[in-house]
């Protein structure tokens, strides 16, 4: 285990007013393995370290809720999340948000209005679940929690696909069936710049 780590997460627990590690986990909108998995891989992501920095700052909530008609504004990243062959990521830049009722978020789709962002999406691969165009609630998660469709960055692209546990990694698959699936190994998976950045749980497109 690493001693920096283990000092970067004690930086963590005072920005954020935290002692113990379910308290950091808490406080940060992660599970406590994903905080084990950052000792595992002796990194804590650039934007756990920007979000810790916000709670110290007051600001870790992007989210507005409007208290008379309960209405959160989301962030918007300008973005192209490719259902093709994969977007390079340049900037992301947030023009403008766009409201949710509080209850839609929190009941029907169950989870946590500040970890959440909006995003569009560019191609046809994952055809017919998600159109051209359609715009997409990604849930920020650090790991793999299931079988589902994920947004993630690999080889410094940033894709939309339906991702598959197997025995020796994960399986990236295209509901277009035109796609074929690729395979990621776990090797893969640390020696590449591979990271899940959150899971699709809600869309929107035309129809």
């Amino acid at each position: 285990m690493s001693a920096d780590i283990e000092k970067q997460l004690d930086e963590l627990k005072i920005l954020t007013g935290t002692s113990k590690i379910i308290e950091l986990a808490n406080a940060l909108g992660v599970a406590r393995n994903t905080i084990q998995n950052w000792r595992t891989r002796g990194k804590i992501p650039e934007r756990i370290l920007i979000k810790a920095q916000q709670v110290a700052d007051g600001g870790v909530n992007h989210s507005v809720i409007n208290n008379e008609n309960k209405y959160i504004e989301l962030d918007f990243y300008d973005v192209e999340v490719s259902a093709g062959s994969g977007s390079l990521v340049v900037q992301e830049k947030q023009p403008e948000g766009i409201a949710f009722s509080h209850t839609f978020i929190t009941n029907d789709i169950g989870v946590k209005p500040n970890n959440i962002f909006l995003m569009p999406v560019r191609g046809d691969s994952m055809i017919p679940t998600l159109q051209n165009q359609a715009l997409i609630m990604v849930n920020r998660i650090e790991d793999f929690t299931g079988d589902g469709i994920y947004v993630f960055r690999f080889d410094g692209q940033l894709m939309v696909k339906r991702l598959q546990f197997t025995k020796t990694g994960l399986s990236i698959v295209s509901d277009n069936q035109t796609y074929k699936p690729w395979e990621l190994t776990r090797k893969e998976m640390i020696t590449f710049d591979f990271e899940i950045i959150g899971e699709v749980v809600w869309a929107g497109q035309k129809v």
